[in-house]
């Protein structure tokens, strides 16, 4: 492009929505929805259906069973225990998981997927489930047992024939496609030919590796007269654990949490825990000052997580401790999800473990979405049923009638 040519608008670009995992899961679950106010009806669900049989079907997998489409059939839902978007088919009692993600498929989604699912065979047993990923690695890529593979191309090319055949009647949401399609085919271009802004991605994953010199070895000489500016770029995009740990610190706070902080410098890991007055009174007919109970968030450059954790200091008597932990393992928190007592050392014993953003995720966003997007999740992590569960589970079991509260 030259300096003279006008640039087109886009809503997305000018949002910054290319990468973010959230916005194209909206969007795909709209499509989705025959009754929603794209007016294709059930077209692209019946595309999506055929398509995933027949990833099946090459992977030399039972392809789904025909299913009636019509809107109150169809239930399509967002987040649902953490799964991106859940089609129920109610009548055929069938369920399709779909796993999205910014980013080329890889063995960390084939464990996330297989997690995800059996929370979900637990809770709809009458329900036959199938499982997609869906990522920017091309439909023969992945080779996940059981789950069928599905590329964003292929999700993007359904969209242009629908729009090209004049099948979206609303001139808003031809309007709206238009832009979203531009979006999604600067977004999957091939590596080195994906612009400035696919460029500044892949600097990021390099410096996370390699740091600076990794950098500026690898970028192309087609930019070399911009080195220092992508470096300079690179590196202040990149997401910082202890500025991410201060903006959650903050929201915490408040919300009236009490907090705890420590750092690893060697590790390169920070720590977040924080604990309310219900866990504190819980803890207190527990184990009185030698138990605490604790929520938690590890930050690390790869990956920020957020977990349940029973401390007490390692020269007490752990008497308490061992007890609860006992019983912990024989009545668990959740029968249809075993939580798996660790022991972390130094008087940490983590009870419980979310992922709230991954290593792909992380390399994918700059620095201000990360923060925006780390708060979100926690945010709806907080209300979750999870959440409210783990807490209750504590309350109930320091339970007593005979203490004045």
């Amino acid at each position: 492009m030259s300096l003279g040519e006008t640039r087109k608008f886009n809503t997305f670009k000018v949002l910054r929505y290319a990468d973010y995992e959230i916005r194209h899961s909206n969007v795909l679950a709209w499509l989705l929805h025959p009754s929603e106010t794209h007016s294709v009806g059930d077209r692209f669900l019946e595309w999506f259906v055929r398509h995933i049989n027949g990833r099946l079907e090459a992977a030399g997998l039972e392809i789904l069973p025909e299913v009636d489409l019509a809107p109150l059939n169809v239930r399509v839902e967002r987040e649902l225990d953490y799964v991106n978007i859940t089609i129920f088919f109610k009548r055929e009692k069938y369920l399709i998981t779909i796993e999205n993600k910014t980013g080329p498929a890889s063995a960390e989604h084939r464990d996330q997927i297989m997690a995800y699912e059996g929370t979900l065979r637990g809770k709809y047993e009458d329900y036959r489930i199938q499982s997609v990923l869906l990522t920017t690695s091309p439909d023969d890529k992945a080779q996940f047992p059981a789950t069928a593979h599905m590329s964003w191309s292929s999700v993007r090319e359904s969209i242009e024939s629908l729009r090209v055949a004049g099948e979206f009647p609303s001139s808003s949401v031809q309007s709206f496609f238009r832009q979203y399609l531009e979006l999604l085919e600067n977004w999957l271009r091939p590596a080195g030919d994906g612009g400035f802004e696919g460029l500044l991605k892949e600097m990021r994953r390099v410096w996370e590796k390699d740091g600076e010199k990794g950098v500026r070895i690898r970028v192309p000489e087609a930019q070399a007269d911009y080195r220092d500016t992508i470096v300079e770029l690179a590196q202040q995009s990149r997401m910082n654990p202890k500025d991410l740990r201060k903006v959650v610190a903050g929201l915490l706070k408040r919300y009236g949490f009490k907090l705890h902080l420590t750092h690893n410098a060697a590790a390169g890991t920070d720590w977040l825990n924080w604990t309310n007055t219900d866990l504190s009174d819980a803890e207190r007919k527990l184990g009185g000052g030698d138990l605490s109970l604790w929520w938690g968030m590890t930050f690390k450059r790869h990956t920020i997580r957020a977990g349940f954790y029973l401390h007490q200091s390692a020269d007490k008597d752990t008497t308490r401790l061992d007890r609860l932990i006992c019983f912990m393992e024989s009545t668990p928190i959740s029968r249809q999800e075993q939580y798996a007592i660790r022991n972390n050392g130094f008087g940490w014993h983590q009870v419980f473990d979310y992922q709230l953003l991954s290593t792909d995720e992380l390399a994918d966003l700059s620095a201000p979405e990360i923060r925006q997007e780390l708060v979100r999740r926690l945010e709806e992590f907080m209300d979750s049923a999870e959440y409210r569960r783990i807490e209750d589970y504590f309350r109930c079991l320091a339970f007593r009638p005979d203490i004045p509260t």
